[in-house]
């Protein structure tokens, strides 16, 4: 059986939603591991599948996520 890291970040957020600190331990661990587009399908899935409770979670990990994308493929400034 082949499963993409996409359907088992589904899985393993769907199983540890019944804790909020684990939810975003996990959470934290998938938007690592997938690609951009995935990331993208899995924010869609989220927010349609869990409740309000999480947005916030979501919100500030998906937040974190970019900036942290984004500095990292922005090149150091050297200093003359």
């Amino acid at each position: 059986m082949n499963t993409s890291y996409l359907q088992y970040s589904k899985f393993i957020l769907l199983k540890v939603s019944f804790d909020v600190v684990l939810f975003e331990k996990e959470f934290r661990k998938c938007l690592r591991l997938l690609l951009t587009h995935e990331i993208r399908e899995l924010k869609r899935w989220c927010r349609a599948t869990f409740p309000k409770r999480f947005r916030g979670i979501m919100g500030r990990c998906f937040r974190y996520f970019w900036r942290n994308r984004a500095a990292a493929g922005a090149s150091p400034k050297t200093i003359a």
